[in-house]
């Protein structure tokens, strides 16, 4: 094997690594939406809770405050009864109202005492609705600092791989590195493994001569397809 091909075999191997790291963080990337969709959903979902709950105390203190208003308007008109001097028609009108509005004062503090329960006992429900949202948000913003750290760590490996991938190119020839150069503006692997009889960059069957040069190792091979430089997988 000549220095040349060791040089571009340990390329093809940093360029593979690459290629793994990238689609390692590009599964981290889709794992973070994902997390960050869960924790909207969950936000929202707590949020609508506390709407209903909130809706709820306005419900108990709309009808709590009818009752109020109710009672005070029995005890106005029966404070008329007794101390004014009122027409007959009028007194009979104000008995009248007096009755009615005492049968819908009943109904109205029932309703706002049954209201005022449902909040005590919704109030209670919700805090435990509140700790189970905290700790399922705790989990996830902890999952998605873990993978903050992964992403980190992969980013740094990631540099470590490119920088020794740089050092490789540098070592080749001058006419070798310019042909990985322009073949590696355009393409992602400018080195591809021979996979069976073909190149493991463009698929496609190599002739019996390409396939014995490589075989030989005494010289830089190039699928004659798609140019890239070919090598021999690991044995």
């Amino acid at each position: 094997m000549t220095e040349a091909t060791a040089l571009l075999r340990a390329l093809a191997q940093a360029e593979d690594e690459l290629h793994k790291l990238s689609g390692r963080l590009v599964d981290i990337a889709g794992e973070e939406e994902r997390l960050r969709a869960r924790l909207a959903e969950a936000d929202k979902s707590f949020a609508q809770r506390k709407e209903e709950h909130r809706k709820l105390r306005l419900a108990a203190q709309e009808r709590t405050a009818e009752a109020d208003a109710t009672d005070a308007k029995i005890r106005e008109y029966q404070r008329k009864l007794d101390h004014d001097i009122v027409p007959y028609k009028e007194m009979e009108f104000l008995r009248e109202q007096i009755q009615i509005m005492r049968a819908k004062l009943d109904q109205l503090s029932e309703e706002a005492l049954a209201l005022m329960e449902a909040v005590e006992e919704d109030t209670k429900k919700l805090r435990e609705n509140e700790a189970s949202y905290r700790e399922q948000r705790g989990h996830l913003e902890e999952e998605l600092q873990r993978l903050q750290r992964r992403r980190e760590e992969i980013n740094r490996e990631e540099e470590s791989v490119e920088a020794r991938r740089r050092e490789l190119v540098a070592q080749l020839p001058t006419p070798l590195r310019q042909h990985y150069e322009k073949l590696r503006a355009r393409i992602p692997n400018p080195v591809a493994y021979v996979n069976g009889q073909t190149c493991g960059g463009c698929h496609l069957r190599l002739a019996e001569a390409t396939l014995l040069k490589l075989q030989e190792g005494r010289e830089v091979v190039t699928c004659e397809h798609c140019a890239r430089f070919l090598v021999l997988p690991w044995g």
